[in-house]
């Protein structure tokens, strides 16, 4: 009889261990779909920015849905400033399945006049930034650059000028790569870069 009740608890006891690792596993995926979600939601907002008006509704909304993730820092001329926001996954990362990873959206002001707009992805081994200039002396493409660091940054810039065509390319990231290991360079976040790498101009 004992026997008995000894192996009905160890059932017991494995199914709410297998229970527990499920709903863990449902909660890490769900997070997951979340924080993808939230950064390209992100950038796609950023992306629809075209002027000074666009950028403080954008900002707005972002106040509203990322509270403490998005913040405003005047500039030290007093000529205008910039606006933050921003989508970490800090807590799947703290359990050590994936390394740290962000995406930052900053919004530049000058004179009451939109500036720039840059998106950085922070990746362990691919970070790319992506600038959208307002200016009107900007040459009409795009360019690659690399900034020297312990790991190289990949810096794609374009004038806002480009065609949406050209413009939703520049802003097209690949947000799995905040998660998913195997994005290795800043082609992989950013696909465009391949592109521009190999000399073509994205149509």
């Amino acid at each position: 009889m004992s026997g008995q009740l000894t192996h009905h608890w160890v059932c017991a006891g494995l199914a709410v261990l297998v229970a527990g690792i499920a709903l863990s596993g449902l909660g890490i995926a769900t997070y997951a779909i979340h924080v993808c979600a939230s950064a390209t939601a992100l950038i796609d907002s950023s992306s629809e920015i075209r002027t000074t008006a666009d950028a403080e509704r954008e900002f707005a909304k972002w106040g509203k849905r990322l509270g403490k993730e998005s913040w405003m820092e005047s500039d030290d001329s007093g000529r205008g400033g910039n606006y933050y926001a921003r989508i970490v996954n800090r807590a799947i990362a703290r359990l050590h399945i994936v390394e740290p990873s962000e995406v930052t959206v900053r919004l530049t002001v000058r004179d009451g006049e939109l500036l720039c707009v840059t998106v950085f992805i922070s990746t362990p081994v691919a970070p790319v930034v992506i600038q959208e200039w307002f200016k009107p002396d900007m040459q009409n493409w795009f360019t690659l650059s690399y900034i020297k660091g312990a790991v190289s940054m990949a810096r794609v810039q374009f004038p806002s000028s480009l065609p949406d065509a050209q413009r939703r390319k520049g802003f097209a990231v690949r947000t799995r790569c905040l998660l998913l290991r195997g994005c290795d360079s800043g082609e992989d976040v950013l696909p465009v870069i391949r592109d521009l790498k190999s000399g073509g101009s994205p149509d």
